[in-house]
């Protein structure tokens, strides 16, 4: 009997052996131990936002089953770079309690404190990104606050679509003919364009043309936009310039001309007609 009693323990305690190497070959990584001491963590806690999230009625029936829910914090007056701290839930069921602290902070350093802006999120794609169709709600709290219960009571809208002949400009371009003296070899053009009064950051629009003859005629508009969700639209500042090394920032000697335009214009004039650092 004994040494049947052996023969069934033997399988068992090969099986609780394997297991025991399998944990000590795949052990919890660093970070989801730190993850799980945060989220037990009483005095972290303490600063956590909570609340209730419902959504408005009037959106509720629309809302798809595989839809996922993004919770949002941000610092108080802070509207783009990376959030504070962000959840991911799925399979949510309305009113919907959450919270939100230290534990989920996205930036280590970053600390879970003083004015946060709490934004909740039905998302339809996964991306934590919002997205023509969503539906959203804010409130402000500061952290440790609870009871800060919200509705998700704004759908997100449809990128702007500009008027027709309103998305772009066109014209000609020309050269001041001292400037073209010092035309440099193997030249390229480069045409952008930025809100009036913006000097700094990525263009609104850039477009890169080659073996460029003058008079030239151009057109640059939403096609050439760098950002998504951007518009080309307004009072803009046009620059053309003459480029030696291939990149689009400025540099000594490159030759450029600039107009003041609204978009849809289609008889602009803009001239080449200095040169950069040229006083």
């Amino acid at each position: 009997m004994k040494k049947f009693i052996s023969i069934l323990l033997f399988p068992a305690i090969l099986f609780v052996a394997s297991c025991e190497e399998k944990l000590k070959e795949h052990p919890i990584p660093e970070s989801l131990k730190q993850k799980i001491i945060k989220q037990n963590d009483p005095v972290l806690k303490l600063k956590e936002i909570s609340g209730t999230i419902t959504v408005k009625e009037e959106y509720a029936n629309s809302i798809p089953n595989n839809a996922k829910l993004f919770v949002i914090a941000r610092y108080k007056g802070t509207e783009s770079g990376p959030p504070l701290a962000v959840q991911r839930h799925s399979m949510v069921s309305f009113p919907f309690t959450y919270s939100i602290g230290p534990a989920h902070v996205m930036l280590e350093g970053n600390k879970f404190e003083g004015d946060i802006s709490i934004k909740a999120r039905i998302d339809q794609d996964g991306n934590a990104k919002s997205s023509p169709g969503d539906v959203e709600g804010t409130r402000m709290a500061s952290a440790g606050d609870r009871d800060i219960d919200f509705v998700l009571d704004q759908m997100v809208a449809p990128e702007k679509i500009p008027e027709k002949g309103a998305d772009s400009v066109s014209g000609i371009l020309r050269i001041d003919p001292e400037m073209e003296k010092n035309l440099p070899e193997n030249w390229k053009l480069f045409l952008f364009a930025r809100p009036v009064g913006v000097d700094r950051g990525p263009p609104l629009a850039v477009k890169l043309i080659e073996s460029v003859q003058f008079p030239y005629a151009f057109t640059i508009g939403q096609e050439n936009i760098m950002m998504p969700g951007s518009v080309f639209e307004g009072e803009l500042t046009l620059t053309a310039r003459i480029d030696q090394d291939g990149d689009a920032r400025s540099s000594a000697d490159d030759l450029e001309g600039t107009a003041t335009i609204i978009a849809g214009d289609n008889k602009v004039e803009l001239v080449i007609d200095h040169q950069v650092g040229g006083g």
